[in-house]
C-alpha cells in the first residue's frame, strides 16, 4: 500500500528544468553580468518605492475557509475583450535584448503558448511589426505621449496596421534617477538600438525630444486630443491616484493601468498596491484595470485581483525567465505563475476568478479575529 501511495503522490515529480520561480531567478542572475542585473532589478533613488511595492503584498494575509465546496478552480478570464488562460499580460518593458537576443520575439511565442496577451513597448529591441509577426498575441502597443502630436499619431497608425488592438499611453516628463545604472555607467549600446525609429520607420524626433527636453511636456488637454484622434482605443499607464484615474477617463481612455513602473520612475511614490483599492472604488467595477509593480509570484496576482485589478502585467518576472532560458524560461515562468494562482484560488474557496474579492483578505491582526 505504501508503494502505491508513493506512486500516487507525485505532485512534485516533473521533468521540467525549472520547478519554481526561485530556480528561474537563480539562473537569470547567474547568466547576467552585475551591470545587466542592475539594469533589470534596480529602482530609482534609494529604491524605497521598489521595496514598498513588494512589501505592500506582505501586509495582507489570506482567508482560507474550510469545506468551501469548490469546483476545480477555473483561472480563465476575459479582459479588454481578450480571453486569457489566467489574468495576466506581458508588461511592456524595453531593452530586452540585454537579457536574451530573441527578446520580445521569444516572449510573444511563450505568451501565446500559455494563453495570455503581450504588451509591446516602443523601446523594444525589435520593430513593432516584427514582434507582431512572431506570434498572435502582440495586442497592445505602449508608447509615450511626447513631442509632435502628428508624429505620435503616425506611430499609432503603424501599430494598427501591424495588427495591434490597443494603445497603452505613458507619460515620461524627465529622465529617471537610477543610481545603480549611473554607477555602472550603463549604456545599451552594443545591443539593438531604437528599433522603431529611423529610416523607413518612425520619425526619431519624439525619441530625441524624450531625451533632450526642448519643449513643454504634454498636458491632459493634449492627451485627450491625441486619444480622440487615435486609430485604436487607448488605456493609460502610470495611474497612481483617483485624480489621475478620472483625468484619464475624461481624456477618453477605455481602461486604466495602475502602476508606478516598478519603482523605476521616481522614488518615494506610494506602493502601487496601496492606491489600487481607492481607484477601483472611485471608478466603479465596469472600468478595466490592469495592475503592475510588486508582483513576484502567483499568489500576488490573487491579492491584486481581490483589491480591484482585472489582470496583472508581468515585467521583471518575464525578464527573469528570458534571462534564465529564453523562450522556454518565459514559458515556464508563466506556467508556474498560473499554477500557483490556481492553487491559491482553491485554498481560498474560489472556483473562478470572479469569486475573488476583498473578502479573501485579512488587512490587520484585528481583522483576523472576525
Amino acid at each position: 500500500m505504501a508503494e502505491k501511495i508513493s506512486r500516487i503522490d507525485d505532485r512534485y515529480s516533473t521533468n521540467e528544468k525549472y520547478t519554481t520561480l526561485r530556480g528561474i531567478h537563480r539562473d537569470a542572475q547567474r547568466h547576467l553580468s552585475e551591470v545587466e542585473w542592475n539594469y533589470l532589478w534596480c529602482g530609482t533613488g534609494d529604491e524605497v518605492t521598489l521595496k514598498d511595492n513588494t512589501a505592500a503584498f506582505d501586509r495582507y494575509r489570506f482567508v482560507a475557509p474550510l469545506f468551501a465546496g469548490i469546483d476545480d478552480p477555473d483561472t480563465r478570464t476575459n479582459v479588454l475583450g481578450f480571453d486569457l488562460s489566467f489574468p495576466a499580460f506581458i508588461a511592456p518593458f524595453g531593452g530586452e535584448a540585454v537579457f536574451h537576443p530573441d527578446g520580445h520575439l521569444a516572449i510573444g511565442r511563450a505568451a501565446e503558448a500559455v494563453g495570455i496577451q503581450q504588451m509591446v513597448p516602443v523601446a523594444a529591441s525589435f520593430p513593432l511589426e516584427e514582434i507582431a509577426a512572431a506570434s498572435s498575441v502582440a495586442s497592445i502597443f505602449q508608447m509615450t505621449f511626447v513631442g509632435d502630436e502628428d508624429t505620435v499619431l503616425d506611430l499609432m497608425e503603424r501599430a494598427k496596421i501591424a495588427g495591434y488592438k490597443y494603445i497603452c499611453v505613458t507619460y515620461s516628463p524627465i529622465r529617471q534617477w537610477r543610481e545603480r545604472m549611473m554607477e555602472d555607467r550603463f549604456s545599451i549600446r552594443g545591443e539593438r538600438g531604437p528599433a522603431n525609429f529611423g529610416p523607413g520607420r518612425s520619425d526619431p524626433a519624439a525619441l530625441v525630444e524624450l531625451l533632450e527636453f526642448t519643449q513643454p511636456r504634454w498636458n491632459w488637454q493634449q492627451a485627450a486630443r491625441a486619444i480622440a484622434r487615435a486609430p485604436l482605443p487607448c488605456i493609460v499607464k502610470g495611474v497612481t491616484s483617483v485624480k489621475d484615474a478620472h483625468a484619464a477617463l475624461d481624456a477618453g481612455a477605455v481602461g486604466l493601468y495602475v502602476s508606478n513602473y516598478g519603482g523605476r520612475t521616481v522614488d518615494r511614490t506610494p506602493a502601487a498596491l496601496d492606491v489600487l483599492p481607492s481607484i477601483r472604488k472611485s471608478v466603479g467595477r465596469e472600468i478595466p484595470i490592469i495592475f503592475d509593480s510588486g508582483i513576484r509570484r502567483g499568489s500576488d496576482t490573487v491579492t491584486a485581483l481581490a483589491l480591484g485589478a482585472d489582470a496583472v502585467a508581468l515585467g521583471r518576472l518575464t525578464a527573469l525567465g528570458l534571462a534564465a532560458d529564453g523562450e522556454y524560461g518565459v514559458r515556464r515562468t508563466l506556467e508556474l505563475l498560473q499554477r500557483e494562482f490556481w492553487t491559491t484560488l482553491g485554498h481560498l474557496g474560489c472556483s473562478q476568478v470572479e469569486d475573488l474579492s476583498e473578502a479573501v483578505l485579512y488587512r490587520s491582526v484585528a481583522d483576523m479575529a472576525r
